[in-house]
């Protein structure tokens, strides 16, 4: 059997059209190396089944449709579980790659600096061109709040969140950063195993910052790559205000996850302060 290099993780709830599109543009993509596709579905819905089944007339496409949600991190460990790629390529169904190099980019990258645990590229809002802000600082609970209410109109608080999202990064170039959104990154297999996984303790919110957290403090580096770019729909499942506390299932669900997160870093140092402070 020949050794797959990468494994590329797709998660879907009832997105099998953009599935299609994405994993058609896997395969146009020019590589040197073997990879695999695996596709694990929440949708619960036979019609999206039905259209992703299609996608099997494209080699090394592994396609597990789930009789109920798993939630988001379950379901990409267990897609990860079935996969046997050295790299994993955790990607959301709503990217797509239009440079025919992308995939082998990123793979030479993160092969030539063994020292990088987490990779991603930048990403591109497909409805207006403009970067999308995938690189964020460790969360702050108060601030995650604060960013939905009427407080982050108030200067201090406007500024403290800006610092927050990083909306001072300079995302044209390639630096080391707290995390990264997991709508595309890049790991090692053998960092994965490590670490365990995405925290199975979260349901859909926080498990890339934590995931990351332990990156850093075990040694690796997160990097955000700008040298190769990837398009997005620009849509947030986490997106919204106050009000969508209320009407938004997703929204409550980012408020647990967030509580759980911060419980589980509260008081603890940043780790990428302190791996470049011990180097």
């Amino acid at each position: 059997m020949t050794e797959v290099k990468l494994s590329i993780i797709i998660l879907d709830y009832l997105k099998s059209k953009r599935v299609c599109e994405n994993v058609e543009s896997i395969y146009a993509q020019k590589v040197d190396f073997p990879f695999e596709v695996i596709i694990v579905d929440n949708s619960c819905n036979p019609l999206n089944a039905e259209k992703l089944m299609t996608l099997k007339k494209f080699p090394g496409v592994k396609i597990h449709i789930n009789e109920r949600n798993l939630g988001y991190i379950r379901a990409y460990n267990l897609g990860v579980k079935h996969s046997h790629g050295e790299y994993l390529l955790i990607l959301n169904p709503d990217i797509v790659m239009r440079d025919p190099h992308t995939l082998q980019k990123l793979v030479r990258q993160i092969e030539h600096h063994p020292k990088i645990g987490v990779l991603g590229p930048k990403q591109i809002n497909d409805g207006d061109g403009s970067t999308a802000m995938t690189v964020r600082r460790f969360p702050k609970f108060t601030l995650q709040v604060a960013r939905r209410t009427f407080l982050r109109r108030l200067p201090l608080i406007r500024d403290w969140v800006a610092h927050d999202e990083c909306r001072d990064l300079n995302y044209n170039l390639t630096q080391p950063v707290d995390w990264l959104q997991s709508s595309f990154w890049i790991t090692r297999r053998a960092l994965w195993d490590q670490l365990g996984g995405l925290n199975p303790s979260y349901f859909l919110f926080m498990s890339d910052p934590d995931y990351c957290w332990k990156c850093w403090k075990a040694g690796y580096e997160v990097i955000y790559y700008p040298e190769v770019s990837v398009y997005a729909d620009g849509i947030r499942c986490s997106s919204g205000g106050f009000k969508a506390l209320f009407n938004k299932w997703t929204m409550r669900q980012h408020v647990v996850d967030s509580l759980k997160y911060r419980l589980g870093h509260f008081l603890k140092p940043n780790p990428r302060i302190l791996y470049f402070k011990n180097r």
